[in-house]
């Protein structure tokens, strides 16, 4: 199954205060599509694990013209597009119960040794270029977001909450750090068109978190995020 589709339903306790999909949620969604597609192919996580290696995701994309509100329901497509040497371009289109594309993703995903962190070549996984279909996604490739200089916005730590099966922090996470940097009365008046996220470096547990916020031009929002003083993740957030 080259090309996966799957299907969910919104439920209640994934909404916001305005009965949409949250961002992080719905990421959540498209990223459980490429494991479910990458369990069908023979390159999930648990086939990585048994060559002691996982998948990161490096770098993310996202444009939506529509949010899914509660008990719908929608079909997530996804399919690799490319295979190189250390990384892998995978695509994502999500449509509304009716069928219609309501929005498209790409993202890079990074193979690495679970003992070292290290990247490893993904000529190891044998066959994985028999599935990339060479088909793009709809969007621009994730943006190379620039450093996000000034005073920091936020400080905290990584905790229990934050971390995943990697031992790390679930990728989900750095888009709720983001959204939680705007106020109410921000998200009732803005709807997020375009996302794009720079993941760069591990957090784990207990590290310190350090947010920083800058506005390059009218609802083009940039953030850094910094882990014991180290760029963990930069992101995009286009209103």
């Amino acid at each position: 199954m080259k090309k996966g589709r799957f299907t969910f339903e919104i439920e209640p306790q994934f909404v916001d205060f305005q009965h949409s999909v949250k961002l992080s949620y719905l990421i959540d969604l498209i990223l459980t599509a490429s494991g479910y597609n990458a369990d069908e192919n023979g390159f999930g996580i648990r086939d990585l694990n048994k060559i002691g290696a996982t998948w990161v995701l490096s770098r993310f994309a996202l444009e939506m013209d529509y949010f899914p509100k509660q008990y719908e329901k929608i079909h997530i497509e996804t399919w690799v597009e490319e295979v190189h040497t250390l990384n892998t371009i995978r695509n994502y289109r999500v449509f509304n119960e009716s069928g219609k594309v309501i929005g498209n993703s790409t993202s890079v995903w990074v193979m690495i040794n679970l003992k070292t962190r290290r990247p490893m070549e993904l000529k190891l996984l044998k066959g994985i270029d028999d599935f990339a279909l060479y088909e793009a996604s709809g969007i621009d490739r994730p943006l190379k977001i620039d450093a996000v200089e000034g005073e920091p916005f936020e400080i905290f730590s990584a905790k229990y909450t934050d971390i995943d099966i990697n031992q790390h922090v679930n990728s989900v996470r750095y888009i709720d750090w983001m959204l939680n940097t705007f106020t109410l009365d921000e998200h009732k008046s803005k709807i997020v068109c375009r996302l794009d996220v720079n993941f760069m470096n591990e957090v784990l547990w207990g590290n310190q978190i350090t947010i920083f916020k800058s506005e390059k031009e009218s609802g083009d929002f940039r953030f850094e995020i910094k882990a014991n003083e180290r760029t963990a993740c930069r992101g995009r957030v286009v209103f």
